[in-house]
């Protein structure tokens, strides 16, 4: 229990990071699939990326994500076809998985819960760019290739994460925790990405304040895509042009709540505070007490 809405987003902070045993089992599987991939198609890099890698991801939701680095050589020009042949080698090891495609990863299932899941990106290195940041090619969803730097977006929000006081990173979890609670639909790097240049214009974070105006952001921006802010990744896309009106119309829900939370805090009402944040994340708010 909580007795102030700050204390209480600190608590649910506190929840959203992985359990030991997440990061323990997300571990347990990566030197088998390391083995297979350098054995099948010279693999020279296996490294974690995503939210796991970027410690951004949520407790009970976020998959384990890496990038394989292929030889060019072992490529092929249309990357449905490469996705296909990661796939079939990592279903020939892993042959009770249910290893599917779906783009731009190889999705093998180990389990039932989301840091089982692990999601394999083929990659080609191109090249290292002037600040020092390794830059890849992998599959774009239309068999094509799109360039891809999580060394150089990491760094990005972390410049913001460092000058905010370590909280932004705190405040890309509460985004994509009523994201994934509320079944929102946004992608995650989406969110990532907005939230930081979001920050980039703050002096503090407060999250009550802030988790609602990054809301109000997203309603504003009507899920525009939006320019890579590194310049690497060309626009980065939120959902489906199909699924945007019903993600739209659950983020004005949303904010609807968010905005009687923090009337509610200014007011002094903290208990109706804790109720309509409990409202924004689905049940998973800390109790007032």
């Amino acid at each position: 229990m909580a007795k102030t809405v700050d204390e209480g987003f600190r608590t649910l902070i506190g929840w959203l990071s992985p359990t030991t045993t997440e990061t323990t089992t997300a571990a347990s599987h990566r030197v088998s699939i390391e083995v297979k991939l350098k054995n099948d198609f010279g693999m020279t890099s296996f490294f974690r990326s995503g939210s796991f890698g970027h410690h951004t991801s949520v407790s009970g939701f976020s998959d384990v994500d890496y990038f394989a680095v292929i030889p060019t050589s072992k490529l092929k020009t249309n990357s449905s076809s490469t996705l296909q042949e990661v796939r079939n080698s990592l279903a020939s090891r892993f042959p009770n998985t249910g290893v599917t495609v779906r783009s731009p990863a190889v999705v093998v299932p180990f389990g039932s819960t989301a840091s089982e899941r692990h999601e394999i990106t083929p990659a080609d290195f191109v090249m290292q760019n002037g600040n020092g940041y390794n830059i890849y090619d992998i599959p774009d969803r239309y068999a094509g290739w799109m360039r891809s730097s999580p060394s150089a977006h990491n760094a990005w929000v972390n410049i913001q994460h460092t000058r905010l006081d370590n909280r932004v990173k705190p405040l890309i979890r509460l985004i994509k925790s009523w994201n994934y609670r509320r079944a929102i639909g946004i992608r995650s790097f989406y969110l990532e990405l907005r939230t930081t240049k979001y920050c980039v214009g703050e002096s503090t974070i407060i999250y009550s304040l802030d988790v609602l105006r990054v809301l109000r952001l997203l309603r504003d921006n009507a899920l525009s895509s939006m320019q890579d802010p590194v310049g690497i990744s060309g626009y980065v896309y939120p959902c489906t042009e199909a699924w945007k009106p019903e993600a739209l119309s659950r983020i004005n829900t949303a904010i609807g709540r968010a905005e009687k939370a923090w009337e509610a805090e200014s007011a002094g009402k903290t208990a109706d505070a804790f109720f309509w944040w409990d409202l924004v994340f689905n049940g998973y708010f800390p109790s007032y007490g």
